[in-house]
């Protein structure tokens, strides 16, 4: 684009439309005062200092939006971009107008005078970028399920490692009858001969319990019960029933004779 004032005087009276004395006379005086020292600051942060050849010589692409981004920060590139868009500059001419230290025209005339290649490690790091979404889709248009299900493996016990318990059927059986018969017959036996007690401390005459002077009889027939001797020592202890032991095998309750 063919342009009736220099690009220089253009962008400088887009900076500053009203000049005041503390502005700089020109746009070279800006440069000078203002831009290359933000360029400066800008390649000192991104390298970490100024040794390397690639840190002299950063290559600062004006028309590069990663490039504006970076020198954006500051104030005065700020400006400068802003400006660039307001006049509607092309990229050639940006790049003919941005020749200074630290850009792009300064890189490559280093480059041509010197014969080397100065190697650009900006993002050498960084890989390649891939869409995952397009990735999802590729793979579900192929068939391909992923599985995000978590799986929990139980382990199952084998038949030879059940625990069993060691005593006979019949004889757990038989426990478990013993047990219902003394929860039953044993503590209801037992409830009534305490009621008898306690009646007969009251001075009412209540007779034997049928029940308790069958088992007095089947105990004493086994040689397991001197029904003389308990009756004897029952009468001499009848103010403290719950003192006498019961005989060896009977229910765990009161004589009442």
């Amino acid at each position: 684009m063919h342009r009736k004032n220099p690009i220089s005087v253009l962008v400088y009276h887009a900076l500053f439309p009203n000049p005041s004395p503390t502005d700089p006379p020109s746009f070279s005086a800006h440069l000078t005062k203002n831009l290359v020292g933000e360029v400066r600051i800008e390649t000192a942060t991104f390298y970490g200092s100024l040794d390397t050849i690639e840190a002299r010589y950063p290559g600062l692409n004006y028309a590069y939006a990663p490039h504006r981004k970076r020198l954006g920060r500051f104030p005065y590139h700020k400006k400068l971009f802003e400006a660039f868009d307001r006049l509607g500059l092309t990229e050639s001419e940006i790049q003919g107008f941005c020749r200074w230290e630290g850009t792009l025209w300064a890189r490559e005339r280093y480059e041509r005078d010197e014969g080397v290649k100065v190697r650009d490690t900006t993002g050498v790091e960084i890989g390649e970028w891939v869409d995952r979404r397009k990735q999802r889709q590729s793979s579900r248009s192929k068939g391909i399920n992923v599985k995000t299900d978590i799986e929990v493996e139980i382990e199952e016990v084998r038949s030879s490692e059940v625990v069993t318990d060691p005593r006979p059927a019949d004889t757990e059986m038989q426990d478990d009858e013993e047990s219902e018969a003394d929860e039953s017959v044993g503590f209801e036996l037992n409830q009534r001969l305490m009621h008898a007690a306690a009646m007969r401390e009251q001075g009412v005459n209540v007779q034997m319990d049928p029940e308790w002077e069958q088992f007095l009889k089947d105990a004493q027939e086994r040689g397991e019960l001197n029904i003389d001797a308990t009756r004897e020592a029952l009468r001499s202890t009848r103010a403290e029933p719950d003192a006498v032991e019961p005989p060896a095998g009977s229910p765990s309750m009161i004589y009442d004779l």
